[in-house]
């Protein structure tokens, strides 16, 4: 149950915010996030044909540091930053009270988020929070859940990290660019766990893109 909102957030000191208003043509989208006890690291796509530009406005970006390409593809090409701002794109106190994130895009000036929330309180409880530390929040659009869940894939915060680790990687390419006991000691697992692990993630997905009103039986 619950239901998704369009939301917009921006203030100049969110992650990003400096680059983002430098460069309106360009389209960031979060991908995903590492912390560890000391630093709290973004992996973002970048849409663009104007990566040494780009480059220079992170190097320069306070809200940043240590900016890194470390993949390149025909469309796009995916940076590692390390967070130097305390506001956070999503809190961690609202995402324990049900806040599921599926999409996060730059525009505007700031990110857009498509969200899922589990009730108004959750939705209230973000605005305030955004609301407290000066940053613009707006609603562009709310609609119930069950509206538009079709196709909508859940995956766990293992399956999206190894399965982010191995496309950019080159765990897919081919040949291959690292292979599974790469990874597991990247990730400092068994190369068991990691089988598994992409298996389970890449089952999600293809059950979640493919017909859903074929059976297993018809393939047996």
């Amino acid at each position: 149950m619950g239901f998704i909102a369009e939301i917009h957030v921006a203030h100049d000191e969110l992650v990003l915010a400096p680059t983002i208003a430098h460069h309106p043509e360009v389209t960031i989208r979060y991908e995903y996030e590492v912390e560890t006890a000391e630093t709290m690291t973004y992996f973002v796509s970048v849409f663009t044909d104007e990566y040494d530009h780009l480059e220079a406005t992170l190097e320069a970006d306070p809200t940043v540091s240590d900016p890194a390409c470390i993949a390149t593809f025909e469309n796009r090409a995916i940076y590692r930053v390390r967070v130097e701002t305390d506001r956070q794109l999503i809190p961690e106190r609202c995402a324990e009270q049900g806040l599921f994130v599926f999409t996060i895009t730059s525009g505007d000036g700031g990110w857009d988020a498509r969200v899922h929330f589990s009730n108004r309180e959750t939705l209230a409880a973000f605005r305030e929070y955004c609301r407290e530390r000066g940053m613009t929040f707006r609603v562009h659009q709310l609609y119930e859940s069950t509206e538009s869940d079709d196709g909508t894939y859940f995956l766990t915060e293992q399956q999206h990290e190894i399965l982010s680790m191995a496309y950019y990687a080159g765990y897919y390419d081919i040949p291959r660019g690292v292979t599974q006991d790469d990874l597991a000691e990247q990730l400092d697992i068994t190369d068991s766990a990691v089988s598994q692990r992409l298996r389970r993630a890449v089952a999600e997905l293809i059950g979640a893109t493919l017909d859903d009103e074929r059976t297993p039986d018809e393939y047996r």
